[in-house]
C-alpha cells in the first residue's frame, strides 16, 4: 500500500482567553517539555504581557523579519528540550521558523494578527543583508494557538489582509488549471482541493469582519492553505500570478511595497478583471472587497495604479519559473 505522509499540526485551539489556559492545552494534547521559551517582540510583550504572562519559562526578545538577527537568536536556543512559543506577526513568525528548523526545535504559533497565511507554512521570508527578501524551506509548526482576544485587537486591515492572501488561492488554482491545460503541468488534486476550499468560506463574512466566525475561517483557511503547501511540495495551489507581483513588488520596488495581502488583494482583482476576463468572478470579488472595506484599504495602502500593474509583469516573471496566464499575453 502506498501513502502520501505529510506532517499536519497536532495542535489547532481557536478561541478567546486560551492563551491563559496554555497549560491545559498542552497537556491535553500531551505536550510535555520541561521549558517553555517564549519568542516575541518587545512592543507586543509591553501590549500583552498581562494577557500573556505565565505562559513560559523564559521570554526571548527579537525584532523579526531580518536575516542578520538570526545567528542571535541561534545562539540563544541551546535548549533541546524547549518548545518554542512564537507570538508576532509574520516578521517574527518567519523568523523563528526558520531558527526552530535550523535547531530542529518543536514550536507552536500564537499570531498577534492574522495578516498572511504565515501563521501554517512550510516556507520562511526573510530579508538579507541587501533587502531582498527571501523565501526559505521550514519545518511547519507543531501546533497553532489563535486567541480571538489577540486578534481582534490588531488593526482591522491585517485581518483584510490576510483574506485577501487566502482568497487569492482562487487565482492561483485557476493559473494551475491553465498550465494543466497548455503545458501538461500535473496537478495534484488533494492540494488543489484544499487550496481553494481554504478559499470559500471568507465569502460568507463580507458583512461580518471581526466576528468569532469570521476568525474561525480566516484560521481555517491559513490552515488548510498551509496543508495545500505540504501536500504538493511547494505553493503551487496558494500561489499564482497575483503573488509574483507581490513578491516583484518586494523584490524590485521595497520602498513603494505594503502589506503582502494588500498587494496580493489587488493584483488578484486586476487579474481578474483586465486579464482573465472572468466578469463574474471579478464582480464576486469586487462586491467582497466593498463589502468588507477591503478595497478602501487597498486605495489607502497600495502604491501602485491599475495602470501601472502591466508594466510590473515582466518583472514578476522573473520571481520564479512558474506558469500563470501571464505566459499567455
Amino acid at each position: 500500500m502506498y501513502y502520501n505522509l505529510i506532517k499536519m499540526p497536532a495542535l489547532v485551539r481557536t478561541g478567546r482567553g486560551i492563551v491563559g489556559k496554555i497549560d491545559d492545552i498542552l497537556r491535553e494534547h500531551h505536550f510535555f517539555f520541561p521549558k517553555r521559551v517564549l519568542i516575541t517582540q518587545e512592543e507586543l510583550y509591553d501590549l500583552y504581557g498581562s494577557m500573556l504572562d505565565g505562559c513560559a519559562e523564559e521570554v526571548v526578545f527579537v525584532k523579526g523579519g531580518k536575516f542578520e538577527e538570526a545567528p542571535e537568536l541561534l545562539a540563544k536556543l541551546t535548549d533541546k528540550n524547549a518548545l518554542l512559543l512564537a507570538f508576532g506577526g509574520g516578521s517574527v513568525l518567519d523568523l523563528v521558523k526558520y531558527c526552530a528548523s535550523k535547531r530542529d526545535l518543536p514550536y507552536v504559533n500564537i499570531p498577534s494578527a492574522l495578516s498572511n497565511d504565515a501563521v501554517y507554512s512550510c516556507l520562511a521570508r526573510l530579508t538579507d543583508i541587501n533587502g531582498k527578501k527571501r523565501s526559505l524551506q521550514v519545518q511547519p509548526p507543531l501546533g497553532i494557538i489563535v486567541d480571538f482576544d489577540f486578534i481582534s485587537r490588531s488593526p482591522r486591515f491585517m485581518s483584510l489582509a490576510g483574506m485577501a492572501d487566502i482568497v487569492s488561492n482562487l487565482s492561483a488554482c485557476e493559473d494551475w488549471l491553465l498550465a494543466n491545460h497548455l503545458t501538461g503541468e500535473r496537478i495534484n488534486e488533494v492540494a488543489f482541493m484544499l487550496a481553494k476550499q481554504a478559499a470559500l468560506p471568507l465569502f460568507d463574512h463580507a458583512d461580518d469582519v471581526g466576528s468569532d466566525g469570521f476568525f474561525f475561517d480566516l484560521t481555517n483557511g491559513i490552515v488548510t492553505s498551509g496543508l495545500s503547501t505540504i501536500v504538493n511540495g511547494d505553493t503551487r495551489g496558494v500561489s499564482g500570478s497575483e503573488h509574483l507581483i507581490s513578491h516583484a513588488i518586494d523584490e524590485f520596488f521595497p520602498e513603494r511595497a505594503t502589506l503582502h495581502g494588500l498587494q496580493v488583494g489587488w493584483a488578484h482583482l486586476y487579474i481578474e478583471k483586465y486579464i482573465r476576463k472572468n466578469e463574474k468572478e471579478a464582480e464576486r470579488l469586487e462586491t467582497l472587497f466593498t463589502k468588507t472595506g477591503l478595497m478602501d484599504v487597498i486605495r489607502e495602502k497600495v502604491q501602485w495604479k491599475d495602470e501601472e500593474l502591466p508594466d510590473l509583469i515582466p518583472y514578476a516573471m522573473r520571481i520564479r519559473k512558474r506558469y500563470t496566464i501571464f505566459n499567455t499575453l
